[in-house]
Protein backbone atom coordinates (compact mmCIF):
# COMPACT_ATOMS: atom_id res chain seq x y z
CA UNK A 1 0.00 0.00 0.00
CA UNK A 2 1.65 3.62 -1.28
CA UNK A 3 0.48 5.91 1.11
CA UNK A 4 0.23 9.72 -0.08
CA UNK A 5 -0.83 13.18 1.08
CA UNK A 6 -3.68 15.08 -0.06
CA UNK A 7 -5.18 18.54 0.80
CA UNK A 8 -8.61 18.68 2.11
CA UNK A 9 -9.45 20.47 -1.27
CA UNK A 10 -8.28 17.83 -3.24
CA UNK A 11 -10.54 15.48 -1.48
CA UNK A 12 -13.41 18.39 -1.68
CA UNK A 13 -12.82 18.28 -5.44
CA UNK A 14 -12.84 14.26 -5.59
CA UNK A 15 -16.10 14.10 -3.93
CA UNK A 16 -17.84 17.03 -5.86
CA UNK A 17 -16.37 16.12 -8.97
CA UNK A 18 -17.88 12.55 -8.63
CA UNK A 19 -21.72 13.75 -7.29
CA UNK A 20 -21.14 15.93 -10.75
CA UNK A 21 -20.22 12.92 -12.94
CA UNK A 22 -23.29 11.00 -11.32
CA UNK A 23 -25.69 13.33 -11.80
CA UNK A 24 -24.88 14.37 -15.38
CA UNK A 25 -24.73 10.86 -16.70
CA UNK A 26 -28.10 10.39 -14.65
CA UNK A 27 -26.94 7.66 -12.42
CA UNK A 28 -27.84 7.26 -8.48
CA UNK A 29 -28.87 10.32 -7.13
CA UNK A 30 -28.94 9.47 -3.39
CA UNK A 31 -24.70 8.79 -4.05
CA UNK A 32 -24.44 12.58 -5.49
CA UNK A 33 -26.47 13.71 -2.74
CA UNK A 34 -23.49 12.39 -0.12
CA UNK A 35 -20.81 13.06 -1.95
CA UNK A 36 -21.62 16.77 -2.33
CA UNK A 37 -22.82 16.81 0.88
CA UNK A 38 -19.22 15.78 2.00
CA UNK A 39 -17.52 18.01 -0.32
CA UNK A 40 -19.51 20.68 0.72
CA UNK A 41 -18.17 20.78 4.21
CA UNK A 42 -14.92 20.56 3.89
CA UNK A 43 -15.22 23.35 1.20
CA UNK A 44 -17.19 25.53 3.51
CA UNK A 45 -14.53 25.28 6.13
CA UNK A 46 -12.25 26.16 3.62
CA UNK A 47 -14.15 28.99 2.29
CA UNK A 48 -14.41 30.05 6.14
CA UNK A 49 -10.86 29.61 6.37
CA UNK A 50 -9.74 32.31 3.40
CA UNK A 51 -12.68 34.94 5.17
CA UNK A 52 -14.39 34.36 2.28
CA UNK A 53 -18.20 34.27 2.64
CA UNK A 54 -19.27 30.70 2.53
CA UNK A 55 -22.63 29.95 1.59
CA UNK A 56 -24.29 29.26 5.21
CA UNK A 57 -23.09 32.68 6.12
CA UNK A 58 -24.37 34.39 2.96
CA UNK A 59 -27.80 32.75 3.57
CA UNK A 60 -27.61 34.06 6.97
CA UNK A 61 -26.69 37.56 6.21
CA UNK A 62 -29.94 37.37 3.67
CA UNK A 63 -32.57 35.86 6.37
CA UNK A 64 -31.41 38.90 8.77
CA UNK A 65 -31.62 41.40 5.99
CA UNK A 66 -35.32 40.11 4.73
CA UNK A 67 -36.36 39.89 9.09
CA UNK A 68 -35.53 36.56 9.88
CA UNK A 69 -34.62 35.58 13.08
CA UNK A 70 -30.83 35.39 13.82
CA UNK A 71 -29.82 31.77 13.67
CA UNK A 72 -26.05 30.05 14.67
CA UNK A 73 -24.06 29.07 11.44
CA UNK A 74 -24.70 24.98 12.71
CA UNK A 75 -28.56 25.97 12.96
CA UNK A 76 -28.79 27.26 9.80
CA UNK A 77 -26.11 24.93 7.90
CA UNK A 78 -28.43 21.64 9.71
CA UNK A 79 -31.14 23.59 8.29
CA UNK A 80 -30.58 23.68 4.97
CA UNK A 81 -29.06 20.34 5.02
CA UNK A 82 -32.53 18.95 6.29
CA UNK A 83 -33.84 20.66 3.43
CA UNK A 84 -32.01 19.00 0.89
CA UNK A 85 -31.87 15.60 2.66
CA UNK A 86 -28.09 15.52 3.41
CA UNK A 87 -28.31 14.85 6.56
CA UNK A 88 -30.90 11.72 5.54
CA UNK A 89 -28.09 9.96 3.88
CA UNK A 90 -26.15 10.12 6.75
CA UNK A 91 -27.87 10.03 9.82
CA UNK A 92 -30.99 7.99 11.20
CA UNK A 93 -33.21 8.53 15.09
CA UNK A 94 -34.07 5.76 16.90
CA UNK A 95 -37.56 7.23 16.71
CA UNK A 96 -37.53 7.39 13.18
CA UNK A 97 -39.99 4.72 10.99
CA UNK A 98 -37.01 4.09 8.61
CA UNK A 99 -38.84 5.83 5.76
CA UNK A 100 -37.85 9.38 3.45
CA UNK A 101 -40.36 11.58 1.51
CA UNK A 102 -38.16 13.55 -1.07
CA UNK A 103 -37.53 14.58 -4.34
CA UNK A 104 -33.95 12.99 -5.68
CA UNK A 105 -33.44 14.67 -8.49
CA UNK A 106 -34.15 18.47 -6.79
CA UNK A 107 -32.31 17.55 -3.61
CA UNK A 108 -29.05 16.12 -5.35
CA UNK A 109 -28.55 19.38 -7.72
CA UNK A 110 -29.11 21.49 -4.65
CA UNK A 111 -26.61 19.49 -2.72
CA UNK A 112 -24.24 19.91 -6.04
CA UNK A 113 -25.18 23.57 -5.83
CA UNK A 114 -25.14 24.30 -2.24
CA UNK A 115 -21.36 22.44 -2.61
CA UNK A 116 -20.49 24.99 -5.64
CA UNK A 117 -21.07 28.46 -4.45
CA UNK A 118 -18.05 27.43 -1.64
CA UNK A 119 -15.97 26.01 -4.33
CA UNK A 120 -16.45 28.61 -6.61
CA UNK A 121 -15.44 30.87 -3.68
CA UNK A 122 -12.28 29.20 -3.10
CA UNK A 123 -11.17 28.46 -6.79
CA UNK A 124 -13.11 31.40 -8.82
CA UNK A 125 -15.68 30.95 -11.74
CA UNK A 126 -13.01 30.68 -14.05
CA UNK A 127 -11.49 27.19 -12.67
CA UNK A 128 -12.15 24.53 -15.40
CA UNK A 129 -14.32 22.46 -13.01
CA UNK A 130 -16.58 25.39 -12.28
CA UNK A 131 -16.44 26.38 -15.62
CA UNK A 132 -17.59 23.28 -17.25
CA UNK A 133 -20.32 22.50 -14.81
CA UNK A 134 -21.85 25.40 -15.30
CA UNK A 135 -21.63 25.66 -18.81
CA UNK A 136 -23.24 22.28 -18.64
CA UNK A 137 -26.37 23.65 -16.00
CA UNK A 138 -26.87 26.46 -18.61
CA UNK A 139 -27.63 24.08 -21.40
CA UNK A 140 -29.45 21.27 -19.02
CA UNK A 141 -31.43 23.21 -16.64
CA UNK A 142 -33.95 25.44 -16.51
CA UNK A 143 -32.72 28.84 -15.72
CA UNK A 144 -36.12 30.71 -14.61
CA UNK A 145 -36.44 27.87 -12.22
CA UNK A 146 -32.98 28.09 -11.10
CA UNK A 147 -32.32 31.58 -11.17
CA UNK A 148 -29.37 30.99 -13.47
CA UNK A 149 -28.82 34.40 -14.23
CA UNK A 150 -28.78 34.97 -10.21
CA UNK A 151 -31.82 37.94 -10.87
CA UNK A 152 -32.80 38.91 -7.54
CA UNK A 153 -36.13 40.03 -8.44
CA UNK A 154 -37.33 36.71 -9.98
CA UNK A 155 -40.40 35.79 -9.14
CA UNK A 156 -41.44 31.89 -9.65
CA UNK A 157 -44.58 31.28 -11.56
CA UNK A 158 -45.60 28.47 -9.32
CA UNK A 159 -44.67 30.93 -6.10
CA UNK A 160 -47.68 30.53 -3.90
CA UNK A 161 -46.90 34.16 -2.50
CA UNK A 162 -45.80 36.98 -4.72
Amino acid sequence: MTVREYTRLQLAECQLQAAIGLFISGRDRFAVITLAGAADVILSQLAFNKDKSNFTDALIKQEICNGGAERTRAEHGRAINDVLFINDMKHMDKEEDGFVDMDPEECAFGAIMKAMVNYIAIVGRKHPNVAAFLLWVGRNMDPKKYNLSSDPNLKHEDAQNP
